[in-house]
């Protein structure tokens, strides 16, 4: 029989968090799961920990490949998926034992293509709610499913598990080698699938980890990613009819930095381009072509 839930695993230089990662869900009171793990090329031992777990664990499916980066390895897992439900997550955090059980419970009595946890954002001195669900809530239009999920600011895909076919039926991927491939992904799945029901009591633990390839130093690219991506998503929730407070609606580009202070900032919002100093003042403004 096919699994009811698909994880996967995109694995990328993290041999020291790794074990716990796979821990948590080798755990999971749902036995019923397959374990995809998309090795991307790592350059440490993290191959030899997925194998070491595989000839333990016969649920547990090793793939490597030549790095593709984060959406490339998503990518790979799930054409590799075979579960009703479809989850990610990143090989340097982990999931509550029940987590599996208490979503996939969830989207099944509310025939629910999508449903959500909280999320707990862990650094070396404190830990703190990014997404807290006290209640069960469910959301069936595009306005709801969006505010109910957080999205925006938090376009994140790990904490939501997801029913495959709709996936397959929308023909969604992640864009390989970006950042914040999250954003288009995510707009779409929010904005076209089903109803979506969030499960309060199990949490996905969000390790920070300040080396990540979001979290480190911006570079021009992930400027460029960052901005090209929030470009989209206005322009998707301008077609579709979502609203969007201002603030959400402001796209945001560096122009000019010197020893990590930002000198010159553009933001655009309704057609308008504003230019502004020290990110506060306005220099300059003009119509969008």
């Amino acid at each position: 029989m096919d699994p009811k839930v698909s994880v996967i695993v995109p694995v990328y230089n993290v041999e020291q968090l790794l074990p716990r990662c796979l821990d948590s869900i080798v755990a999971q009171t749902l036995h019923e799961i397959e374990i995809i793990c998309v090795n991307d090329g790592s350059p440490d031992r993290s191959i030899d920990i997925l194998n070491r777990y595989a000839a333990q664990d016969a649920r547990i499916c090793v793939i490597s490949q030549e790095n593709r980066g984060l959406g490339g390895a998503r990518n790979r897992g799930f054409e590799a998926a075979r579960g009703e439900y479809v989850l990610y997550v990143d090989s340097d955090d982990w999931i509550d034992p029940d987590y599996c059980r208490a979503l996939y419970e969830a989207a099944r009595e509310a025939d629910a293509d999508v449903a959500c946890a909280s999320i707990l954002k862990t650094r070396p001195s404190h830990s703190k709610w990014t997404i807290h669900y006290e209640a069960r809530q469910e959301a069936r239009t595009p306005d709801d499913r969006f505010r109910i999920a957080h999205c925006p600011p938090d376009f994140y895909v790990m904490n939501k598990l997801m029913r495959r076919d709709v996936l397959l039926q929308l023909g969604l991927r992640f864009r390989e080698r970006v950042c914040y491939e999250d954003v288009e992904y995510m707009m779409r799945l929010l904005g076209e699938c089903g109803t979506l029901v969030t499960v309060p009591g199990v949490v996905y633990h969000y390790m920070f980890n300040a080396s990540s390839i979001t979290k480190s130093r911006q570079t021009p690219k992930k400027q460029r990613d960052k901005y090209e991506a929030h470009l989209h998503f206005v322009a998707y929730a301008d077609r579709i009819g979502l609203h969007l407070a201002p603030k959400y609606r402001s796209v945001t580009r560096r122009l000019f930095e010197w020893c990590g202070l930002t000198l010159l900032k553009q933001k655009e919002c309704d057609g308008v381009r504003t230019w502004r100093l020290f990110d506060f003042l306005p220099v300059w403004r003009s119509r969008c072509r």
